[in-house]
């Protein structure tokens, strides 16, 4: 049965009854009669109980026909529409409701299918987790694009019909996913040499045109999106992407053709440039119209092309005059002059030009040039696909979610796009610089938060964040107050991206100043929110581009066309050049005192007139009064700077100021600073968002170089961009102010995390601390998170802290609920380590603290195994190594080599108190040790020929037989150099053959130095740097290992040896039961499972001093297991464990935790 005709047409009782039945089957039941149901009689007019489902998994769904009410209004109404006849369904037993919801005077219907929280439990089962209910739902009906519904039915029909089927089949996130592959195919196809899309960029130079091609695709792409989603609200007319239309308008025109491009210069740039950025009728009177005047410099906002149509100036005129003027910058056109040594050069960034002069390669010098089927191709072009998909205007929430792309979508997509290139490398950008998009359930979370303690965390505040609150007349002044309050936030996210925390500030405050004063016009209230309480920066210039797409998107929302209007109804967006900036917010205006910027009477005057300014451009509705304020504010910046100038910031500082200009985008200012660029001098009450992970060591140390001078009192040259994020979003907070960012958790134990956790302890109050150790939050991202939230105040060491796992992992999609049930509270107070602990763990750490002492503090040296840089050569076989033995001239040599090649141990030979050697050796000719290699011709002879087999194996039988001695020499040498064997680079599977990392040593030598050496041969203990506590790996854990016949040990091991004291004790320790907690409290989980037993982690776990008896008592336990494994010896371990809790004076509860201890 073909579903697509009824979900195309008009709802049909009968059409619907009978698609039902051909998806469902026997599964489903149609009452002859169908009930009516009692319902609100403001939503709908009535409501019937069709029939019901029972699926495989026994679980029921009910069927009920719903005809709305006129006035209804559907995207306000959300919460009113889900939780419609819960009651009835819910009472009646049903898993959830199919719900078809119509109006009698419009044609389309909403299938709607409403159910409460379900999800997987720890035994892979499908159950009801929470009552809250939540809403999906399809658009269904005339004129609306019905593939994906389509689809879904057919492959619930297909299915096996459980619950969790019926969820997939309305599930949004598979939708978001298909749609951004097959545009990312789109992407890579535009910016490919195959497309033959250009830009013209500086227009007198032939070879220019391809540079940044990636960011104007990506730009290209934000602009056609806003267009596809205000289509939606009819303000752009659906004959412009129609075929047989523009054949009947544009000349020569060929859909499929890839060597013309008419389409988008005479179609979409004047929709951009001359249409959705000109007023109808502007305030002098002037019309759209196209440009005539010929030797003049184009006015970027007339009309072209006039010679690509075929029909009139006036007919293209009206075909574009039921498309309002919307303004905001989305659609100004880029093209600009620029003085270059006292010479205007034209760069036309968006390439808009009436000259259709040609370079000698054909193409144009100073307009764009994007081929007609990059659009039509029927499978690959770009309206074919935006064609296969539903839009919403409305953004989604987690608990409403209209099964069609929403505008959140494009924060998705153009974050993944933004991580699809970088112009230096052209490989992934935004995710090396460690940027990824936060899911909506953690933003909503974070923002509410956030807002809850901006406002002061008490019940009367939480309740108006409750879905179901109801105002109380006794608490009229209380909300009089958080509205004063909400609507004098300031609140900034210094990496905004795609503008996922400002869109979800701006949602939540309008929604929680809607709740409060319901008669409230929400345009204005946005509009209020944009222009005075939220703020961006974003250190890529079209993320900050497209955060204002997205607030454009929002405005519009709210608007409805009205012919019968000026404007078509539509007001004129606002100017956000002010609100979301470019720029790099780590980089600070040095000051040269304390005092603000702005303390001179004339540095204020002219400050005041700059903000008087911005706020008349936010409002600005014309080309030539936007033009003129920013030649009053380019005016006004310079003389602040002059002003400046040697009194309050240096003057290199002050000349940056004066050169960053606002209103370039594609410019990024190399500074920061919140006075300068939005006028805001006190701070901010919120900073919020998700910064860039990335190590500060990367590309050679450049981002540590770059940011050190910056004076950061959490820099570590080792450490990470985002704790600089942190100290200077503590820096543009007002006092009491609040900070909540989601960061990697590497800061919590990590070394180079010291500064940053003492910072927090001394500067800070630790509000909230959410670990999602081992939960993945961001799809494209390996990384474990956690949530912070910090007050600018005194630390009152009472932090509420949860850690989620992968038995609780989908507490994410109700966080508050979460943190509500299974929070601790823990007290950081200094630089150590911040564990979330339980209270039974918190009392178990304070004993073995008091009792302890650090592992650092006992005389015992830790140190890395060996780096050969080469193991292929330099670790042998027991049959090498006898083979170079024999090969030795005399016993003097045979004996000086026997010494020279040593037993190693790799890491996953390790057992615990015990290993399994693998017979293999190292040549361990350390540099310490200034080996003389012509002492050792046997092992010399066996160096120069190791790589034979490998050459010959990849067809390299000619270095192999002639160059043998040179090549192994060369891949030995420590230089770092590409190997050359008779003036040809060696390349060995497409890869250039290399020596090994540039150190002093010699070619024969192994890569570190090892000053330690004489350590291998002392008793130590030997343990993984990674170690796994999942049992399935096949060993005990914690797991360290003894050796005492002198083996050494590889780099993915380390070695503990010392001269005081019985190293067999410490073994015992760290093999007991406690060992594993004492993981827990100082090691760094890598993920699930996985803890990285570095020597700065494992020095700090506290080792209790035993009475003599005690320490020979343990170390006899371990020699025992040593000697003799078995099952039998568990309880001489059990022995090991009874002591150590005596040492530590655990008490019965704590030792039953410890022995059924398990962390993931």
């Amino acid at each position: 049965m073909d579903y697509k005709e009824i979900l195309e047409e008009k709802y049909n009782r009968s059409a619907w009854i009978t698609m039902l039945r051909d998806i469902f089957r026997q599964n489903v039941v149609f009452f002859a009669t169908p009930a009516p149901v009692a319902v609100n009689s403001d939503v709908a007019n009535q409501a019937y109980y069709l029939g019901k489902i029972t699926l495989t998994d026994n679980q029921q769904i009910a069927i009920y026909e719903v005809q709305l009410t006129q006035h209804i209004q559907i995207e306000r109404n959300k919460a009113t529409l889900r939780n419609l006849l819960v009651k009835e369904w819910r009472n009646s037993g049903f898993a959830g409701a199919f719900m078809l919801c119509y109006r009698s005077d419009e044609s389309v219907l909403r299938f709607s299918y409403v159910s409460e929280n379900y999800r997987f439990d720890e035994n892979q089962q499908y159950k009801k987790f929470a009552t809250d209910t939540k809403r999906y739902t399809y658009l269904l009906g005339e004129g609306r694009a019905c593939r994906t519904a389509n689809e879904r039915f057919v492959q619930l029909r297909d299915s096996s019909q459980t619950l969790d089927d019926v969820t997939k089949a309305f599930s949004v996130e598979v939708l978001t996913k298909q749609f951004y592959n097959e545009l990312f195919d789109w992407y890579s196809w535009a910016v490919s040499d195959e497309s033959g899309v250009y830009f013209p960029n500086n227009v007198n130079t032939e070879t220019d045109d391809r540079e940044n091609i990636e960011t104007k695709v990506i730009r290209l792409i934000t602009r056609i999106m806003f267009v596809w989603f205000i289509k939606q609200k009819d303000l752009v007319p659906s004959k412009l992407f129609d075929v047989e239309f523009l054949k009947g308008v544009l000349k020569d025109f060929n859909p499929q053709d890839a060597a013309n491009g008419n389409y988008y210069n005479a179609i979409l740039q004047n929709l951009f440039f001359a249409t959705l950025n000109r007023a109808i009728v502007d305030e002098d009177g002037n019309k759209r119209r196209f440009a005539s005047l010929k030797g003049h410099r184009d006015i970027k906002n007339l009309y072209r092309y006039a010679e690509m149509f075929s029909i009139s100036e006036q007919e293209v005129i009206d075909m574009f005059s039921s498309v309002p003027f919307l303004n905001g910058g989305l659609f100004e056109c880029l093209d600009k002059t620029k003085r270059i040594d006292g010479v205007e050069v034209a760069y036309n960034y968006d390439g808009f030009s009436r000259n259709d002069k040609r370079f000698a390669n054909g193409r144009y010098r100073n307009r764009a040039f994007i081929p007609n089927n990059l659009f039509f191709d029927p499978q690959r072009g770009l309206f074919s696909i935006l064609g296969r998909y539903n839009f919403t205007i409305e953004e989604n929430t987690p608990d409403d979610q209209q099964v069609a792309l929403d505008p959140e979508l494009l924060g998705k997509v153009f974050e993944n796009l933004l991580g699809a290139y970088n112009p230096e490398t052209r490989e992934t950008a935004r995710n090396q610089s460690g940027s990824f998009y936060t899911p909506r359930e953690i933003v909503n979370f974070m923002v509410d938060e956030s807002l809850i303690y901006y406002l002061g965390d008490n019940e009367t505040v939480r309740s108006v964040f409750e879905d179901d609150f109801e105002p109380r007349e006794d608490e009229a002044d209380k909300y009089k107050e958080i509205t004063r309050r909400l609507k004098a936030i300031k609140v900034l996210d210094p990496a905004c991206g795609s503008g996922a925390f400002p869109m979800g500030m701006l949602n939540r405050i309008v929604d929680i100043l809607q709740k409060l004063n319901a008669e409230d016009d929400i345009y204005q209230l946005k509009l209020h929110v944009i222009e005075n309480c939220i703020y961006g920066s974003d250190i890529q210039s079209i993320a900050a581009q497209i955060t204002k797409l997205r607030f454009f998107i929002s405005l519009i929302c709210d608007c409805d066309k009205d012919p019968s209007k000026p404007n078509f109804g539509m007001p004129t967006l606002p100017n956000l050049e002010t609100k979301f900036v470019s720029s790099d917010s780590l980089v600070k205006i040095k000051k040269v005192n304390m005092h603000n910027l702005f303390e001179d009477p004339c540095i204020e005057e002219t400050k005041n007139k700059l903000k008087e300014i911005r706020h008349e451009h936010f409002n600005a509705k014309t080309a030539s009064r936007k033009s003129s304020l920013r030649k009053e504010d380019d005016r006004l910046r310079l003389l602040l700077a002059q002003l400046l100038k040697g009194s309050e910031v240096k003057l290199a500082d002050a000349i940056q100021l004066a050169k960053w200009n606002p209103y370039d985008q594609n410019e990024v200012s190399p500074f920061f600073d919140p006075e300068w660029m939005f006028g805001v001098k006190d701070g901010f009450d919120i900073v919020i968002g998700n910064p860039p992970y990335v190590q500060l060591q990367n590309n050679g140390g450049a981002l540590a170089q770059k940011y050190e001078e910056q004076e950061y009192k959490t820099f570590a040259r080792t450490g990470d961009e985002y704790c600089l994020f942190y100290e200077r979003g503590w820096q543009l907070l007002k006092d009491g102010g609040h900070l909540c960012f989601i960061t990697s958790n590497k800061w919590m134990r990590a070394g180079y995390g010291e500064k940053t956790r003492a910072f927090f302890a001394k500067n800070t109050n630790p509000i909230l601390l959410i670990d999602f150790a081992g939960v993945k939050i961001f799809e494209s991202a390996t990384v474990d998170t956690n949530i912070l939230l910090f007050g600018k105040e005194k630390n009152q060491k009472k932090t509420i802290c949860a850690v989620t796992n992968k038995e609780n992992k989908d507490s994410v999609k109700k966080l508050s609920n979460f943190v509500q049930q299974q929070h601790t509270v823990n007290a950081f107070a200094s630089s150590d380590s911040w564990v979330i602990l339980s209270p039974i763990e918190q009392s178990i750490k304070q004993k073995i603290e008091a009792v302890g002492v650090p592992l650092k503090d006992w005389d015992i040296q830790i140190n890395y195994g060996i780096k050969t840089g080469c193991n292929e050569a330099f670790i042998i076989t027991t049959d090498k190594r006898n083979e170079i033995l024999a090969n030795c001239k005399d016993e003097a040599e045979r004996k000086r080599t026997e010494e020279l090649i040593r037993p190693i141990l790799r890491g996953r030979d390790i057992k615990r108190y015990g290993y399994n050697w693998a017979n293999l050796y190292l040549i361990a000719t350390f540099p310490a040790r200034h080996y003389d290699i012509e002492q050792y011709p046997a092992v010399k002879s066996y160096l120069l020929s190791y790589a034979e087999d490998y050459l010959r194996k990849n067809g390299c039988e000619k270095v192999a037989d002639n160059y043998l001695a040179d090549y192994c020499k060369q891949k030995l040498s420590q230089t770092g150099k590409f190997i050359v064997i008779n003036g040809k680079e060696v390349i060995i599977c497409n890869k250039k053959e290399k020596a090994r990392k540039k150190t002093s040593n010699k070619w024969f030598e192994t890569q570190d130095s090892i000053s330690y050496w004489e350590d291998f041969d002392k008793p130590k203990v030997v343990y993984m740097e990674i170690q796994t506590n999942n049992p399935k790996e096949g060993y005990p854990f914690p797991c360290f290992s003894f050796d005492y016949k002198g083996c050494i040990a590889l780099n993915t091991a380390y070695i503990m040896c010392s001269d005081k004291i019985d190293i067999r004790y410490i073994l015992g320790v760290l093999n007991s039961k406690m060992g594993n907690f004492l993981v827990k409290l100082y090691v760094t989980q890598l993920q699930e499972r996985q803890f990285r037993m570095l020597a700065q982690y494992v020095n700090k776990f506290p080792i209790p001093n035993p009475s003599k008896d005690q320490l020979t008592q343990v170390a006899s336990l371990v020699t025992t297991e040593m000697k003799n494994p078995s099952m039998v010896l568990e309880q001489k371990i059990d022995l090991i464990d009874l002591i150590v809790y005596d040492l530590f004076h655990l008490d019965k509860q704590e030792r039953k935790f410890i022995e059924h201890i398990d962390f993931q």
